[in-house]
């Protein structure tokens, strides 16, 4: 049983979600919130979201609340290098499970088998929402 997280991380797929004004990820981003708890975004998660979504505003919206991690030098490099360990292409299901390590978080996402590969590589115990 994993044990408790101390923070969330939205893959594009809560983004998406956001966006088209899905209410059950509105109250979880909304119950963090009200907690002290600030959603991490890693900036690939971002840039996917953007790709596919139209509406805007709710996605502009949800982001004001939480943190983008940027994708640097560094962070690329870890990136791709747990990619590779964890045989997939997924580079944005990688920095998302990456990021959800570092903060000892739950995940909202949907891209579940590389997530999990990628989080088992890193020792986390994935706490996954799939949306």
């Amino acid at each position: 049983m994993p044990g408790a997280r101390e923070g969330i991380v939205y893959g594009p797929a809560a983004l998406r979600a956001a966006a088209r004004g899905d209410r059950i990820v509105w109250a979880m981003h909304r119950a963090a919130l009200a907690n002290g708890i600030i959603p991490v975004v890693p900036a690939a998660a971002v840039a996917d979201a953007y790709r596919t979504e139209a509406r805007v505003e709710r996605l502009e919206e949800l982001l004001a609340g939480s943190e983008v991690e940027d994708l640097g030098d560094e962070s690329a490099r870890r990136a791709g290098e747990l990619a590779a360990r964890a045989d997939t292409t997924d580079l944005i299901a990688v920095t998302v499970a990456e990021a959800a390590c570092r903060h000892n978080a739950a995940v909202v996402a949907a891209r579940q088998n590389a997530l999990r590969s990628a989080a088992g590589l890193l020792g986390h115990d994935l706490v996954l929402y799939a949306v």
